[in-house]
């Protein structure tokens, strides 16, 4: 919660309604990476909590636009954060590159 009150503005900066969503945001958080972590150990989905995973997510993402944090910046420099999209392909590339090799 820390983080998300330092990246709208510090905790003496914002309302009560914003406290109150950065609260839910936080708390999705650890619920969709309880959900993930209990893939990771058994590998399996069902339907249902494929579909309340992307229903948690999306609640997570319209929270987080409506109090502006996909407008915040990381503290670090940008250019270490590579693209998604660059980065798989580059992934795939170096795959590609190393099969090639042997």
């Amino acid at each position: 919660m820390l983080r998300y009150t330092r990246d709208c503005g510090g905790d003496d900066r914002i309302s009560e309604t914003t406290r109150n969503h950065i609260r839910r945001i936080a708390f999705l958080q650890c619920v969709l990476e309880d959900s993930e972590a209990e893939y990771v150990k058994t590998g399996v989905t069902t339907l249902d909590e494929r579909l309340e995973y992307q229903r948690l997510s999306n609640t997570q993402s319209r929270l987080m636009k409506k109090i502006g944090l996909f407008d915040a910046k990381p503290d670090g420099d940008d250019d270490d954060i590579p693209d998604p999209l660059e980065y798989a392909r580059r992934g795939r590339r170096e795959r590609i590159d190393h099969e090639e090799e042997d």
